[in-house]
């Protein structure tokens, strides 16, 4: 990209110092010990008892026997038991696998198995999540230790597989002594977590992020916002109070909520069960600066019945992420709260984030912004993925920067697929402006081919979800093995209230008035649900998933 097309104020080039991941933490305890690190259920815990029971924490195992580059899974929700885990393992020199609690248990097996994680650290109320006990330890935290004593005899267990004498308290370990000789680190070359993601091809892989990865990414992203210093309305003055929605273990909330608040000593309003009720209490409440976000949070704010009575106007800044938004909600949140909306784009391969919108100038609600500092991008034909394509042309997003994961673990053959001469292939189908603004158009393997032409989901999708009566859409390609070809099929989901009878032809004429006649689905079903990801997008594998299941059975059982 051009020097003069990255946004004014905003370095084109950072300089990353050497740390461990878990410096962003030691540092903002030795400079502001006092100061509210995270607020759980009301509880305020500061900087220097986070970062003295990581110590701890790090003591603890390294007396278990965890040795530097061993694997830790956890699964935790966004609380203070997840943050001193994160970084008293990496601070005895661990590798953290941080694992959806959501996920079924075969592959929450699944995952600790391939990362060959030989101890768990584990919430008592997702302990029925686990199947067995590890090979190494099992570390069940209480889910009621952080939150005020009033609250704590409300506290019940459940779930509980194994008894007290097969397990460790996490609690008992963090009143050991703390680590005194860490382990030395490499930045660039030691790896701090593995994180299971789809990603560019097939199943979840474990994705390979070096400590050099998440700083970088944490300062580019810090950096892009000037540490939300920008906004259409006066900063109050002290330091940002951020509301953690986003669930850390996954790549944009680790980023974004975790890393990036640490590092700038801001407060972290824990969130561990995210809806919209919640996160308006807690910015209410806190009366917080910065929202880390994703659109399903902001539609179900904009239509929560309570929204009038709840005070937003102390937001100043809102960073959203995941998947496309409507520039329509957009706008009414920034009318709603005063804050500025920033769209960013980004991949786990990547730490998560690359691009953002600009902090200044108009307002453009459809773009994903413009590269990071120190990330370049490209946009390359389909065919060979080496040919650069020009302006409003369609082709596959390429990046390269600092925060781009090492590799897939153990997946070399993954990992040359993606990553060539330091080239991420994102997997995902974009054009860019003459400005070099990006837009996303859809993931390559989503790519339909109907009639002889490409249909991207996306775009069928956008026109559906114009619809008044249109709460969620996906599309996909269903094959026809008769005609030997196949057809677009849609599925949506309808607004609260909405009378089903004929909105399925409306949908259709729709379609037929706004696209090529090749990309008009053959079919539109209403469901009542669509199963979604952790971040709120329609889970696309999902439904292809039920879906041939569907088509087995009706060729299997016969007409």
């Amino acid at each position: 990209m051009e020097v003069g097309k990255h946004p004014g104020g905003v370095p084109i080039s950072l300089s990353y110092p050497e740390i461990p991941l878990y410096a962003f933490l030691e540092n903002s305890a030795r400079k502001y010990p006092n100061r509210t690190a995270a607020i759980f259920y009301g509880n305020r815990i500061p900087y220097c008892r986070l970062w003295n029971e990581s110590l701890r924490l790090a003591g603890a195992l390294s007396r278990l026997g965890l040795e530097k580059g061993d694997r830790v899974a956890i699964l935790l929700p966004n609380g203070p038991q997840f943050i001193i885990a994160y970084n008293g393992i990496m601070a005895a020199g661990g590798v953290i696998v941080p694992i959806n609690p959501l996920n079924p248990s075969e592959e929450i097996a699944r995952e600790i198995k391939e990362s060959g994680a030989e101890n768990i650290i584990i919430l008592d109320r997702l302990l029925n999540k686990v199947s067995e006990k590890p090979p190494g330890n099992l570390i069940v935290a209480e889910a009621a230790a952080y939150v005020p004593w009033h609250l704590r005899t409300l506290s019940r267990l459940r779930g509980e597989k194994w008894s007290p004498k097969s397990s460790l308290s996490l609690e008992r370990l963090l009143k050991e002594p703390p680590l005194v000789e860490l382990p030395q680190i490499d930045p660039r070359k030691d790896a701090v977590t593995i994180l299971f993601t789809s990603g560019t091809t097939g199943p979840p892989k474990g994705v390979i992020l070096t400590h050099r990865n998440l700083v970088a990414n944490a300062l580019q992203s810090y950096h892009w916002l000037r540490g939300w210093g920008y906004s259409a309305k006066p900063q109050p003055a002290g330091w940002p109070v951020v509301v953690c929605a986003v669930p850390f273990f996954h790549s944009y909330g680790m980023t974004v909520g975790l890393n990036e608040s640490i590092q700038f000593g801001c407060t972290l309003v824990l969130i561990p069960e995210p809806n919209a009720n919640t996160i308006m209490n807690a910015i209410r409440d806190y009366r917080a600066t910065h929202l880390p976000t994703i659109p399903l949070f902001i539609r179900e704010i904009l239509s929560h019945p309570d929204l009038p009575g709840k005070d937003l106007t102390s937001l100043t800044s809102v960073v959203s992420g995941g998947s496309r938004i409507e520039p329509e909600l957009v706008n009414r949140f920034e009318e709603l709260t005063g804050a500025t909306i920033y769209q960013g784009y980004g991949l786990t391969e990547a730490g998560p984030g690359t691009h953002c919108t600009p902090i200044e100038g108009s307002p453009n609600r459809r773009t994903v912004g413009l590269p990071f500092s120190d990330t370049e991008a490209r946009v390359v034909d389909l065919q060979l993925g080496e040919i650069d394509l020009g302006p409003g042309e369609k082709g596959e997003l390429l990046v390269r920067g600092p925060q781009v994961m090492k590799g897939y673990w153990n997946d070399p053959e993954a990992t040359a697929l993606v990553l060539k001469d330091g080239w991420l292939h994102t997997g995902d189908i974009v054009e860019e402006d003459v400005e070099g603004f990006l837009y996303i158009v859809g993931r390559k393997l989503d790519r339909i081919i109907a009639a002889g032409h490409t249909v991207w989901p996306s775009e069928v999708e956008e026109v559906l979800g114009t619809h008044p009566s249109v709460n969620k859409v996906v599309t996909i390609g269903v094959p026809d093995p008769l005609r030997c070809a196949t057809e677009v099929e849609a599925f949506v989901t309808l607004k609260i209230g909405v009378e089903q009878k004929g909105i399925e032809d409306d949908l259709l004429e729709l379609c037929a008035r706004c696209l090529d006649y090749f990309k008009v689905p053959a079919k539109i079903t209403v469901v009542n649900s669509l199963p979604l990801t952790v971040i709120g997008k329609v889970d696309r594998v999902a439904v292809e998933a039920a879906l041939k299941r569907r088509l087995q059975e009706h060729w299997t059982s016969g007409p």
